[in-house]
């Protein structure tokens, strides 16, 4: 299968520092390719994954504003005709997409890694009908969405060779993303001063957020249990993970995924999130971990967290969040469309 994938221009694959979809699209690549297809990358210039057979660069670097949609969208239309692909897996703008759609036949796979919206996404599913189709990174995001029928929801995925468990001490609770209040990152707090258990907060502090921090984070810091290192990179993150007695997810909004929890599963770290976005899809409350309302419920529950069998969630996260199981849904998925697009041109 010849597969062209699209991503918005901002960011290489790999990302070179942040890139939450970069990252996930460059393991795509190379899960493809081991497959045997044949990729063809569209995203930014300094883009340097290995698998894809070729590599396009948009001729802008800004998703946002009449040119750079015209002049991108121009762009792909062109890469569409030269590479003939088979199939078209969207990470980037669905504008760029129009061309595609008033001019050939080509499926088009848009996935959504944030809030999906209900304008474009109907206006262009009124447009392209069959040819477009919908993926999400969690059931949640499409429930009363125009597009729900269209939308096949995908879960996200991680390198389980790189996270997994280690013989360590178990010594802390763990927190990771941004300090901010949908974050929850006070209420992760508030759980270890009532259980009395050592907090390691990671994450990076946003100009709009410094207030939160310095209001709701930084006075607790003067007690030994609440400890803050800022942004983490990827062995850091390891490492933390590794010695982490749980994963807390006090998320105060509809989070569409949130790689972390399955980092932590894959080192067998029992996830305690509230019962927000896809918390309830990711974690099997009592074997990996527990969904819970609020902090009472989190309190209590990391008071029973040494039930959790550490193995078992290894375990699950294996079997269901693995690169290569994720990459064999959308592989699915478009042999599927290939196969009824066939037919249908048969037909006709």
């Amino acid at each position: 299968m010849k597969i062209l994938i699209t991503v918005d221009p901002e960011i290489p694959v790999p990302p070179i520092a942040y890139g939450g979809i970069e990252r996930i699209v460059d393991q795509l690549i190379y899960a493809y390719s081991r497959e045997g297809h044949e990729v063809t990358l569209v995203a930014h210039p300094q883009s340097s994954n290995t698998a894809a057979v070729r590599i396009i660069s948009w001729d802008r670097l800004h998703s946002r504003g009449y040119d750079n949609v015209f002049f991108n969208a121009k762009k792909l239309y062109r890469v569409v005709r030269e590479v003939q692909p088979d199939i078209i897996h969207s990470f980037s703008r669905l504008l760029y997409q129009y061309p595609v759609f008033f001019r050939t036949s080509i499926p088009v796979y848009q996935t959504y890694q944030r809030q999906i919206s209900r304008k474009s996404t109907s206006l262009a599913a009124s447009i392209a009908g069959n040819q477009l189709a919908f993926t999400c990174c969690g059931a949640h995001m499409i429930k009363e969405h125009p597009i729900a029928d269209k939308c096949t929801p995908i879960h996200n995925f991680t390198n389980i060779d790189y996270f997994k468990p280690a013989e360590k001490a178990r010594k802390h609770l763990f927190y990771l993303g941004r300090i901010e209040d949908l974050k929850g990152t006070r209420e992760a707090i508030d759980v270890a001063l009532a259980t009395g258990k050592k907090l390691i907060i990671a994450g990076n502090i946003e100009e709009d957020h410094v207030h939160y921090f310095e209001k709701q984070v930084e006075p607790h810091l003067k007690n030994s249990l609440i400890e803050f290192v800022g942004p983490v990179n990827d062995s850091q993150k390891l490492e933390y993970l590794q010695q982490a007695e749980a994963f807390l997810f006090p998320i105060k909004w509809e989070e569409p995924f949130g790689i972390v929890m399955v980092e932590a599963m894959a080192c067998g770290v029992p996830v305690i999130g509230f019962d927000r976005g896809a918390v309830p899809e990711v974690v099997v409350d009592g074997v990996t971990g527990f969904v819970v309302k609020d902090v009472d419920e989190m309190i209590r529950a990391v008071k029973q967290v040494e039930k959790i069998d550490r193995k078992a969630v290894r375990d699950y996260c294996v079997k269901n969040f693995s690169t290569r199981q994720i990459a064999s849904q959308y592989l699915d998925l478009f042999n599927a469309t290939l196969k009824a697009h066939a037919e249908l041109q048969e037909q006709q």
